[in-house]
């Protein structure tokens, strides 16, 4: 029988410095109109980091180690973010940028500092000057579907403390925003509304669907499946179910998970699993404990292969396990830029009905 590994306790860093972090959510510093559409380049996973001072530099390549972690996808490990650190003169380029992370030492008076404290409230401001330091986020900075993230601090020392203690908060603030921005977008541009009725009343799931997705797949055979895929490059979001009195029983058995992956696999996808690239965890989709399960896959049709992510997600009213799996096919190609956008979609996942 597969087994899952026990899920290990994060580590709690320990602060050197006995310096305050605030984190502030800065409010109406963004674009209201949707419809502006006045948008930064590149792709969500695009991060910039202005310097407020070249003395900056050496926490900040500390700090990258462990805020920019890498991912390995089968083979090709690839970083979580495509990161470039630009110097107190190169504030423009920075700003173009989907993510945009100011490294601001107080009082250094430059270009970086005066434009962070235009972005933030004076309250917040002060509240860092008081503090010794902070973060604040800025929702949509220059353009629609933009995030500035201020870091600043008195001196070096201070700042230094801060990105080695927040390296985790600074990517889950920038990951949060990621995928509300996604979604955001997604629904601007419109949903697959028809279809996500119809999922809705005939299997008992709600998914946002958005409009670059057609379903390809639907219940072949009989099979309780069906394949949601946009091309250039194939990305499918594909969801089975196996009907149970006890679903949640079913997320401490591998075996069970295992096999409703591997046949949804052999009927919708022609591919075979590959079980040593196998690796588990627990996460919660809508609020409910649900089973992870990343590896790869190979074509039974023809000569290639590449990552799955897929969730096995209970619901005790409906007697009910889904596998809802995501699968990028994009051979020489990053995929994290894909997932990111396949795993905001999955979020909005919910066996209550719509969501908000």
């Amino acid at each position: 029988m597969a087994r899952m590994p026990s899920r290990s306790r994060p580590r709690v860093p320990v602060p050197v410095l006995a310096l305050v972090c605030c984190l502030v959510l800065a409010t109406g510093c963004g674009l209201d109109d949707e419809k502006a559409i006045l948008m930064a380049a590149g792709s969500y996973g695009d991060v910039a980091i202005a310097l407020s001072d070249e003395t900056l530099r050496p926490a900040t390549d500390r700090f990258l180690t462990a805020f920019n972690p890498q991912v390995t996808f089968v083979i090709q490990p690839e970083s979580v973010f495509k990161v470039d650190v630009f110097g107190p003169d190169h504030l423009d380029a920075a700003r173009g940028y989907k993510n945009v992370i100011l490294v601001v030492r107080m009082g250094s008076g430059g270009a970086v500092e005066k434009q962070a404290k235009r972005l933030v409230s004076r309250e917040a401001w002060l509240k860092m000057e008081e503090t010794g330091g902070g973060i604040v986020q800025v929702p949509d900075p220059w353009a629609t579907y933009q995030l500035a993230v201020v870091v600043a601090a008195r001196d070096v020392n201070g700042l230094g403390s801060i990105l080695r203690n927040n390296p985790d908060k600074l990517r889950g603030i920038i990951e949060t925003e990621n995928r509300d921005r996604i979604l955001r977008r997604a629904r601007h541009d419109g949903l697959q509304e028809g279809l996500m009725s119809r999922y809705w009343r005939e299997f008992g799931f709600w998914l946002e669907i958005p409009a670059e997705f057609r379903q390809n797949q639907f219940r072949p055979d009989g099979f309780p499946g069906l394949e949601l895929i946009t091309n250039a490059p194939s990305r499918g979001i594909t969801i089975s179910w196996r009907d149970t009195d006890e679903p949640t029983a079913f997320l401490a058995d591998a075996d069970v998970m295992v096999a409703l992956r591997s046949e949804m696999g052999k009927v919708l996808h022609k591919e075979e699993l590959v079980p040593e690239s196998f690796t588990w965890s627990r996460e919660s989709i809508a609020d409910v404990p649900c089973v992870r399960l990343d590896g790869a896959w190979n074509s039974t049709d023809f000569d290639g292969g590449g990552p799955f992510r897929c969730w096995f997600i209970p619901d005790k009213a409906r007697g009910r396990l889904y596998c809802v799996d995501l699968l990028v096919y994009a051979p020489g190609q990053d995929k994290m830029i894909h997932f990111r956008r396949l795993e905001a979609f999955l979020s909005t996942f919910s066996t209550k009905g719509p969501r908000t």
